[in-house]
């Protein structure tokens, strides 16, 4: 197969799989922050793409020091009128210096819509995520410029996923839902570079969901697939980067 065959295999396979499945779930892929102390005040601005079929985001983070130990955290991201997604976190932070390991535990909902103009098909999907997070890096190395990190998400999604195709002459309306619990486990990395409070981040996210139904399939029932990829960029702000002396 030429090269240029190829690629117009892969368009048509991928148009054929957008017009006959649907997108439930993309990777959350909130800033991991790293918190050092109590007072640490980090936001967080980026754009994301989730792949192979293109779902683009705006999305910010905000997370904050409210002890010596602990962090609470918000998350929220948007694209378009399909929908968003947003969370709510509290966790646990140590740092031995420059390493930090923090992890939280999240409640999470959010939702797609998906719509076919030619035959009239809708699908929603509307979910609920509770989960707990584990992440470990180092901020601040090389003079301050750097942070770099990787994360763990498990929880377990709570769809409702609704496919509804009009009445035609041919068929009669259809309604066909899901709600299955789907397990989920989403690793992330993450790489900040600039000022040591200004900073341009970038995020990987994968997801893995796996069915709890009888036949284990992942949104039994019903025709709707996940993207598994999100990359995002932005921008992070740390307002109180290690107030104590001599920490950086």
């Amino acid at each position: 197969m030429s090269q240029a065959n190829f690629f117009k295999f892969a368009i048509v396979l991928l148009g054929s799989v957008l017009m006959t499945s649907c997108i439930a779930y993309r990777p959350q892929v909130a800033e991991m922050p790293l918190i050092h102390e109590k007072g640490e005040l980090q936001m967080n601005g980026s754009v994301g793409l989730s792949a192979p079929f293109g779902d683009a985001y705006v999305g910010t983070t905000a997370s904050y020091g409210a002890t010596d130990w602990l962090a609470v955290q918000a998350h929220a991201n948007w694209n378009g009128y399909k929908g968003g997604y947003g969370h709510a976190a509290v966790g646990a932070f140590k740092a031995w210096n420059r390493a930090v390991l923090e992890g939280f535990i999240g409640y999470g909902f959010g939702g797609n819509k998906w719509e076919n103009e030619n035959t009239g098909r809708e699908f929603t999907s509307r979910y609920h995520l509770p989960f707990a997070q584990l992440e470990f890096g180092w901020a601040g190395i090389a003079k301050g410029h750097i942070d770099i990190g990787v994360g763990v998400k498990g929880g377990c999604l709570f769809p409702n996923l609704v496919d509804w195709k009009p009445a035609t002459e041919d068929h009669p309306e259809s309604i066909v839902r899901s709600t299955e619990p789907v397990a989920l486990l989403e690793p992330q990395f993450f790489f900040r570079a600039g000022g040591k409070h200004l900073k341009w981040t970038l995020n990987l996210g994968y997801a893995q969901l796996w069915g709890t139904a009888p036949d284990k399939e992942v949104f039994a029932g019903i025709n709707a697939i996940y993207m598994p990829f999100t990359i995002n960029m932005g921008i992070t702000y740390d307002f109180n980067v290690f107030t104590r002396k001599g920490e950086r």
